[in-house]
């Protein structure tokens, strides 16, 4: 058997195949405004409308959260590497709604930032959470959406690295089956 420390950078390096999208989630709490990068959401219910998001319990974006509190889960595109590293870094103070990465305010009343340039965004608040060993597995219920008006390209991670998909023409293969039913 591999030792600890060996077993959780193979293990790092198997889950690393497993392509995902690049988000940032945004919480505001007393005026101070926390981000983090993190590619560990997915789609939970759709009635109700349930998310879920990982994060490190470690990071100053989880210190900030607690049930019934408001976050967003912004979608990046292929643009947005430069915000994608930001929020992966350490911010040492917060952030100001006009700070470079741009963000912008919902117009319902959900009092959480999103970031100005993603392609979706995903207004939350907190339903539950619960231990999930190093990182919260909050699960947020959806309370507002926001789609870019321009076709949207993601930003990819895979192997541990940014992968922007290619931009083929015609149209996306459609899937066989719905894997939202």
């Amino acid at each position: 058997m591999t030792d600890k420390k060996e077993f959780h950078r193979n293990y790092r390096n198997v889950i690393g195949l497993f392509a995902t999208g690049v988000t940032v989630l945004l919480t505001e709490k007393d005026g101070e405004i926390r981000g983090m990068t993190a590619n560990a959401v997915t789609s939970l219910s759709l009635d109700p409308t349930l998310l879920i998001a990982c994060p490190s319990k470690a990071s100053r974006f989880a210190q900030m959260l607690e049930i019934g509190a408001h976050f967003s889960v912004n979608i990046l595109g292929d643009h947005q590497e430069q915000d994608s590293n930001f929020f992966a870094g350490t911010q040492e103070g917060g952030l100001a709604k006009d700070d470079a990465c741009g963000l912008d305010s919902w117009s319902a009343p959900h009092a959480t930032p999103r970031l100005r340039d993603c392609i979706g965004a995903m207004a939350c608040r907190v339903h539950q959470m619960h231990d999930g060993g190093d990182h919260w597995i909050v699960v947020g219920e959806v309370l507002d959406l926001y789609q870019h008006e321009e076709e949207p390209w993601p930003l990819l991670f895979f192997e541990g690295g940014y992968h922007h998909p290619s931009r083929m023409a015609g149209k996306h293969l459609e899937p066989v089956a719905d894997p939202f039913k």
